[in-house]
């Protein structure tokens, strides 16, 4: 693994940051609201559940140097069926020749329509080394710096 983070940082400033799409998701769940909460002595406290009932929401993205590109916001937690959906319909779109897509290393990114959509737009794509999220620079905060 040291290797390959090695390799990565090494290769890396041969790359024309115009190229490059960093792909990341995120998601929240309405159960993170707070359970428990002040409220005047003898009265209950009443709170309201989003969307009335406990659920997941993703957001996908692409990063690029000097934009966020091909959002995509779903009900529902992500997997390999709906990453791929998001790759051929929202991404796919966006991407030109000679792009690079990185993302982490997760499994349900490393599907062989993915790989396929990608080369059919005439991008590459690059992994990120294991256990190496520190290397997107989505993870570090300073995403919002450089789009806003």
């Amino acid at each position: 693994m040291a290797r390959r983070r090695a390799q990565w940082m090494q290769y890396r400033n041969r790359i024309d940051p115009s190229r490059l799409v960093f792909i990341d998701e995120t998601w929240t769940k309405t159960n993170m609201a707070p359970l428990r909460g002040w409220a005047p002595v003898g009265t209950r406290l009443r709170a309201k559940v989003p969307q009335r009932r406990w659920k997941t929401m993703t957001f996908l993205a692409a990063l690029r140097h000097d934009r966020v590109d091909a959002p995509w916001f779903i009900d529902g937690p992500i997997n390999g069926e709906r990453f791929q959906l998001y790759f051929e319909k929202v991404l796919a779109p966006t991407l030109r020749p000679g792009d690079i897509v990185v993302m982490d290393n997760l499994g349900s990114h490393k599907g062989k329509a993915i790989r396929a959509a990608i080369s059919a737009a005439g991008a590459k794509l690059f992994f990120l080394p294991n256990y190496s999220s520190d290397m997107n620079p989505c993870m570090d905060g300073s995403c919002v710096a450089r789009v806003s």
